[in-house]
């Protein structure tokens, strides 16, 4: 659900060679972007991962059912997020994936609940909005039957896996990306590559208690390169084509990619909304219009503010502007 491919030429990315962004422009609108309770998102994924299973012995059938309900109504939260983050937003994605893990295995369920000694019968397979379990104590001695059930629990393994990474990478750009962009920008210019390889060195050397992947400035998934030509409908563009199997690979690429050519988010010290930096001149605000001032932007009412701090607190300057007016 969470894979897609992207092609990157200069500044410019084709989300699996369609939907067209500026570098940078998918990071951004994810960090000025709001979640609602993500430790708690993130808690609820790493429970439902170590307890979403069927059950391999009859103990735990009788509680399959609330269990696989309750997992569909939460998961159904997780792909609302995914389906609305950039760039699945703009993608049609498949949704209801644990529904449909579980019906693809129709034969372990049953819409009305069965007892032990009800007959195990795959005829007549409909979809299943319950999931009672099927099958028999006497049944769970048949190789096959465990081999099946054994492959049904793999998959719904990788499918919670692949939720809870997708909330490790969006908790990654709020609790690590966001800070590190911070000390990036912090002399309010462009670094050169000494510069912010210093910055990335001692950012990656503080001392802290790293006890969970989303705090970590790294990658999540697998990503693979390789060059490809992009054609268009009136010319061709070669490519660097990397797949990736989660947003986190995705967003570490473009973060670089977007240190080595100045194409970087970065928060208005005005507004507080987060903006694309293109590589132009450097600005700490962003050209968003105020609200109720005549169709100033952010840009001009940042620097007057500034400006009239600077009066304030350094004689200096106080003095500079007395003699000016």
């Amino acid at each position: 659900m969470t894979a897609f491919s992207a092609y990157f030429n200069g500044n410019t990315v084709y989300i699996n060679g369609k939907k067209k962004y500026v570098l940078g422009e998918i990071l951004e609108k994810i960090l000025d972007k709001r979640y609602r309770e993500l430790d708690k998102l993130y808690s609820e994924c790493r429970r439902y991962e170590a307890i979403l299973h069927y059950p391999e012995d009859m103990r735990e059938a009788n509680e399959s059912e609330e269990l696989f309900q309750g997992a569909i109504s939460f998961y159904d939260k997780i792909e609302q997020m995914i389906a609305n983050t950039p760039p699945y937003s703009a993608m049609d994605i498949q949704r209801d994936t644990l529904r449909r893990v579980l019906n693809e295995h129709s034969w372990a369920f049953n819409e009305d609940e069965l007892g032990d000694d009800d007959e195990l019968n795959e005829d007549n397979i409909e979809e299943h909005y319950h999931f009672y379990v099927r099958i028999g104590s006497g049944d769970m001695e048949d190789s096959e039957i465990l081999r099946d059930i054994y492959i049904l629990n793999d998959q719904l393994k990788a499918f919670a896996a692949e939720m809870r990474i997708f909330i490790e990478d969006i908790l990654r750009v709020k609790r690590t990306f966001e800070p590190f962009l911070e000390k990036i920008h912090s002399e309010s210019r462009y670094l050169d590559n000494n510069e912010t390889a210093q910055i990335l060195a001692d950012f990656n050397d503080i001392p802290k208690n790293r006890l969970y992947p989303y705090e970590r400035l790294e990658p999540s998934g697998n990503m693979q390169l390789s060059y490809k030509v992009l054609r268009q409908r009136k010319s061709s563009e070669l490519c660097q084509h990397y797949t990736f199997t989660t947003l986190g690979g995705y967003l570490y690429i473009e973060l670089f990619k977007g240190l080595e050519l100045h194409y970087l988010p970065k928060k208005c010290g005005y507004c507080g909304k987060y903006f694309l930096l293109t590589a132009g001149l450097f600005s700490d605000y962003c050209t968003r219009e105020v609200e109720g001032m005549d169709g100033r932007i952010c840009r001009d009412m940042g620097h007057r503010k500034k400006y009239a701090d600077k009066v304030k607190t350094n004689p200096y300057w106080n003095i500079y502007s007395k003699a000016y007016k």
